[in-house]
């Protein structure tokens, strides 16, 4: 499974009996541009198909994060204004996805501007004016740039061995963060602007979070950079090559008019024996239990009051 794209679509002139292309990025020709359109929606498909079945092996990883906050801070407020100075330093802060927590203040805010080395403007304005310790942690993370979605049930919060409960409603969100007794112990998330977003917001530095998601990168560079498009003849496809140039020969028959049923019905077949025989799963469960081991959390002990 590494041939490039410009062999892949070689093979496959050779299968339907066009001329081969000696170019496919970058080329003029009719044929080409619409070759390489017919190529990426091929790729784009046929990376999501196996999502609900537990994904392709090859597009299945892992990604970790740090948590990110600066301690050490004070700042200057002033009753009635949302403003805080005085601060030592700003730098690292980034309006919009960092949240600060500190006395004269009412709840958790949302920094709004970071206006110098020294000032930022929250949501909220000061109810009393004085000196106070500031507690700034970056609450959303990115997604990876080829994320397409989720593997459920691998979110884990590495620095307390607890799982990482979530995506949390809307209305969970808000209780957690401003309610006036947290309910639960454990850290949670949820999904915004493709972002996730840690509640509560992190007051340590350095905590590793991690997760397992599918990739959208069905190819790659030459280099090994997963890309979610085709971008040079080099780049190479790292999912299987037969159900590729199958589903090419479909697509391009449908594009010109042909009929293309019994190579539609050939691609169908063949998918499924290689989604059989992709990765390994767990067989399918009569009793209704998970299809996968918990050892110790929230479904066999409590999260308070052992013992009890």
């Amino acid at each position: 499974m590494s041939s490039t794209v410009l062999k892949l679509m070689q093979d496959f002139a050779n299968e339907v009996g066009i001329p081969q292309p000696s170019q496919v990025i970058g080329a003029a020709d009719d044929t080409s541009r619409q070759l390489l359109a017919l190529a990426n929606r091929e790729g784009k498909e046929f990376a999501r198909m196996a999502n609900g079945k537990g994904g392709w092996q090859e597009l299945h990883k892992e990604h970790r994060f740090t948590t990110v906050c600066l301690t050490g801070l004070t700042g200057v407020t002033t009753s009635g204004s949302p403003v805080i100075t005085g601060i030592s330093d700003t730098t690292g802060i980034v309006a919009g996805t960092w949240l600060l927590s500190a006395d004269n203040f009412s709840s958790f805010c949302n920094v709004v501007s970071v206006d110098s080395a020294t000032q930022i403007t929250v949501d909220l304005n000061a109810t009393a004016s004085g000196t106070v310790d500031l507690s700034i942690g970056q609450a959303a993370y990115s997604m990876p740039s080829d994320f397409e979605s989720f593997a459920m049930c691998t979110f884990w919060d590495n620095s307390s061995h607890w799982e990482l409960m979530g995506a949390i409603s809307a209305q969970e969100k808000q209780l957690l963060r401003y309610g006036i007794v947290a309910p639960a112990i454990n850290r949670t998330f949820y999904i915004r602007s493709s972002k996730l977003w840690l509640v509560p917001t992190p007051t340590t530095n350095g905590e590793l979070i991690t997760y397992d998601y599918y990739s959208n990168g069905f190819c790659q560079s030459s280099g090994g950079t997963a890309q979610t498009s085709w971008e040079a003849d080099t780049d190479t496809y790292v999912l299987d090559e037969d159900c590729f140039i199958q589903g090419m020969k479909w697509r391009y028959l449908r594009s010109k008019g042909f009929d293309y049923g019994q190579e539609f019905i050939d691609y169908k077949q063949q998918v499924a024996i290689v989604m059989s025989r992709d990765g390994g799963q767990r067989s399918l469960s009569l009793t209704g239990g998970t299809q996968w081991n918990r050892f110790l959390d929230g479904s066999n002990i409590p999260e308070t009051d052992y013992g009890q």
